[in-house]
């Protein structure tokens, strides 16, 4: 949604952001018209109104007020790609509020799917944090980049981060690169192992994610190390070394598994059908 209006109070800007945000298209028609003042420069009036960046269809996309949106669009031709102050387009807005009908609207306008704020985040980073899976469809089918890429990483690894399963396992239907690595270890099963989301790690090691890791920080280590039983033996079982050490080359995963206090527990690691490693 679109951040409070920086207008004094009964101003004729602040009228146009309530008539937008309310989905009154007469009120917003009539407001529009006073603010031209009869120079026939209906569209710059409506533009030139802005709060932190954001205009007229920010505040109606953000409210899902179809009417003004298409008015604004289709009549105006305001720019449906204009970003507010922090980078966010009418998309984006759009996106965060979950009005699916107005995605899909503005994505029919040419509204870039692909165009990132200033956190570099994009509508499909936006998506996969809310879980929204039909959002996510749209978007990629107007060929949203899966693996479209921001300082916390991909949609995926946001996915992975929130638990959100039923978005991670569309990315991964789309393509979703699960082994892209964000700061300089952290892959999505990183992710989702750090979230504690025993479906996403599945799902992940279903379309390939590499279990050993990056580095001698390893997604087993750090399973042991927090004594997480049905994730390590989740790794375990698809194929995760159980005796590569940590990056001070002092504990195996194992040893820290074991030392967590799961000397009873079975760890079985099958590679090729031999039995590698079993601790009782």
């Amino acid at each position: 949604m679109a951040p409070p209006p920086t207008f004094g109070p009964g101003s004729p800007q602040r009228r146009l952001f309530q008539a937008a945000a309310d989905g009154d298209l007469h009120l917003f028609k009539r407001t529009a018209s006073a603010l031209d003042a009869g120079r026939g420069r209906l569209r710059e009036a409506v533009e030139a109104v802005r709060s932190r960046g954001a205009g007229a269809l920010h505040v109606a996309a953000g409210h899902g007020r179809m009417p003004v949106c298409v008015y604004l669009v289709e009549e105006l031709l305001v720019d449906v790609n204009a970003s507010d102050d922090s980078g966010d387009t009418p998309l984006a807005y759009a996106v965060r509020s979950g009005t699916l009908d107005t995605v899909q609207y503005l994505l029919h306008h040419d509204a870039n799917p692909d165009k990132p704020n200033g956190k570099g985040s994009t509508p499909l980073h936006l998506a996969a944090a809310g879980g929204n899976c039909e959002m996510l469809k749209a978007l990629l089918s107007k060929g949203a980049n899966v693996d479209s890429f921001c300082n916390t990483g991909t949609p995926l690894h946001v996915a992975a981060y929130l638990k959100q399963d039923g978005a991670m396992k569309i990315l991964l239907d789309h393509n979703a690169d699960c082994n892209k690595v964000v700061n300089t270890v952290c892959t999505p099963l990183f992710m989702a192992l750090s979230a504690g989301s025993l479906k996403c790690v599945k799902l992940l090691i279903k379309a390939g994610a590499d279990v050993k890791g990056v580095g001698t920080v390893t997604p087993l280590i750090i399973a042991a190390n927090e004594g997480l039983t049905d994730f390590y033996n989740c790794l375990l079982e698809a194929g995760a070394d159980p005796d590569v050490r940590d990056d001070d080359n002092s504990v195996k995963p194992a040893e820290s598994y074991k030392d967590a206090g799961h000397t009873r527990e079975k760890i079985i690691l099958l590679h090729n059908g031999i039995l590698l490693h079993h601790l009782s």
